[in-house]
């Protein structure tokens, strides 16, 4: 009996000292596409990883670029019109140095690129990406996103968040009204444009405001629109300039109104990879590229750009004289050393026009 436990013994001990055990599975290498058309952007831009395994720690692996990357890869984008290819890109690698701190890698980071100016609304777009000749294939199409349009206010009315007795009467809301066309998940902007006047020194500057996203896939509505409140324009503005004694007065340059729609491939995507807070962490994972995972599809960006006082209008303004005037003199504003250079505020007297 002595004798038979030691040679197990021996044979566990054997066992043990040459079997060596990993917490990693088999490593199944899955290419990470992700790449968005959009037909106002010059330069369209493909990001291009991969998933990684290996024995220690995980954050030490993604700090390492090659970790993410393939070593060879040949990527081109067809254009297609009624069965007929009528355009062909090879993407080309650039490293950019705009990616942000965190847990992988950074500043820098690899891009592919191609560049088209004229894509067509009319096409389907192919993607085809050879990774280490042939060992991975991966494909994708989408149509781009059309028809989605900005409806009121129109280019040359003016944005109205502010009456003339604030105290009595309150602030405004701006309707943003949008066709949708063929986009699904839209986000609203608007971009405020001033400068700021120092001796012999003029400098432009600018706060955008996020009006929120709207996810239009199970909504039906004849108008869809964002709410531009008054009051949070004036709460934010007041928020994101301080308060500089070298600034003899700022005046309005321009606002512009940014609508930008995604596809319903990619508003999926987004759906699906938002954070849950649910005890069931289990979540589907939606992709529309075959051989990888991710996504390739299309989004679109109208812009309506309305300049305080149009060259060719001295006539049109694009903020009401109310709404200049809250911004001047108003609770939130009134010593951020706002005036107005409107010619038709000066030619008029308002108190709160420039000298």
């Amino acid at each position: 009996m002595i004798k038979a436990f030691s040679i197990l013994f021996i044979l566990i001990v054997a066992v043990s000292c040459n079997t060596k055990f990993s917490v990693n599975g088999e490593y199944d290498e899955t290419p990470i596409v992700h790449m968005l058309l959009d037909p106002n952007e010059d330069v369209h831009f493909l990001k291009l990883n991969k998933t990684f395994l290996g024995d220690g720690d995980a954050n030490d692996f993604a700090m390492v670029p090659d970790s993410s990357y393939f070593d060879q890869v040949e990527a081109t984008i067809k254009e297609e019109v009624n069965g007929n290819i009528t355009n062909t890109w090879i993407l080309e690698d650039t490293i950019i140095q705009n990616k942000e701190s965190g847990t992988f890698y950074y500043p820098e980071q690899k891009l592919y690129f191609f560049e088209a100016n004229d894509l067509n609304e009319d096409a389907t777009y192919k993607l085809h990406i050879d990774i280490d000749n042939g060992r991975h294939i991966v494909e994708g199409e989408t149509k781009l996103v059309r028809g989605v349009g900005i409806n009121l206010p129109s280019q040359n009315q003016q944005l109205n968040f502010a009456d003339n007795n604030v105290a009595q009467n309150g602030y405004n809301t701006q309707s943003i009204v949008f066709s949708e066309g063929e986009g699904t998940t839209f986000k609203a902007q608007i971009r405020f444009e001033y400068r700021e006047h120092r001796p012999g020194d003029i400098e432009n500057k600018e706060i955008l405001w996020n009006l929120g996203s709207k996810d239009l896939s199970n909504i039906t509505t004849s108008s869809p629109s964002f709410a531009a409140n008054g009051e949070v324009f004036y709460e934010l503005v007041a928020n994101r300039i301080e308060k500089d004694e070298t600034v003899t007065r700022r005046t309005i340059k321009a606002f512009e109104l940014i609508l930008t729609a995604g596809s319903e491939d990619l508003n999926t995507y987004m759906l699906t990879n938002e954070p849950t807070s649910s005890l069931a962490q289990n979540k589907p994972t939606y992709s529309n590229v075959d051989g990888g995972l991710g996504i390739f599809s299309a989004r679109t960006s109208v812009n309506q750009y309305k300049p305080f006082q149009p060259a060719s209008n001295p006539n049109v303004r694009a903020f009401s004289i109310n709404s200049t005037k809250e911004l001047c003199q108003g609770q939130y504003t009134g010593y951020l050393k706002f005036c107005s250079d409107h010619t038709n505020d000066q030619s008029l007297g308002y108190d709160f026009a420039c000298d």
